[in-house]
């Protein structure tokens, strides 16, 4: 009995390393970037050894990997809670582009996922891993809104890039503007005129 609880104890301690290397390796790549950022830098901040980084992630390419995809769960659950279960497909589209508007111009979403995550993993491992999470879900959404006739679409596979660039290009022109709501007011309102454009 007292092995296991020892064994238990182990456990949690081994889990609880794993999510503050996590957490601070997550600060410090969407301060400084993955290329700006030395792995040394994550030891320090986590308080913890280089062995137990390797241990748990790998590498440092390994680490951002698992950092990108906690980023991109968290954007996974937002977007959901925003679209509301309950709501008709349409609705939870408009109410999902909207949140991901919203989420994309918050400057660690920026970095991490825009911007590193295709350069740092390859532009094909991480559009795989973004079908599994919010691109995934927007392409799903859509296929489903197509399929029902609500919208017009020649393919999805083509459709779901589009609208997803065209979220982070306007979440891109939010965070330079100087009026950042009015910006964020005009973007929501172009996107939504965009996706009325769709409706059959």
């Amino acid at each position: 009995m007292s092995s296991r609880r020892s064994e238990t104890r182990r456990e949690r301690a081994s889990v609880a390393t794993r999510d503050e290397i996590l957490r601070v390796a997550q600060r410090l790549f969407a301060r400084r970037g993955y290329a700006a950022t030395p792995l040394g830098a994550v030891v320090s901040a986590a308080g913890v050894t280089t062995g137990a980084v390797y241990h748990h992630f790998g590498d440092k390419q390994a680490l951002f990997r698992a950092v990108a995809e906690a980023v991109e769960r968290d954007i996974l659950g937002r977007i959901v809670a925003a679209s509301g279960a309950s709501a008709a497909p349409w609705d939870q589209l408009v109410a999902g582009m909207s949140a991901m508007l919203e989420i994309c111009v918050e400057p660690q979403i920026q970095r991490i996922v825009f911007i590193d995550a295709p350069n740092v993993l390859g532009a094909r491992e991480w559009r795989e891993t973004e079908m599994r999470f919010a691109y995934g879900v927007l392409r799903q959404t859509l296929a489903g809104l197509q399929a029902s006739g609500v919208i017009r679409a020649g393919s999805v596979d083509i459709l779901a890039p589009i609208l997803l660039g065209a979220a982070i290009e306007a979440a891109t022109a939010v965070a330079r503007a100087a009026d950042k709501q009015a910006a964020l007011a005009e973007a929501r309102a172009t996107l939504l005129r965009l996706l009325e454009a769709l409706k059959n």
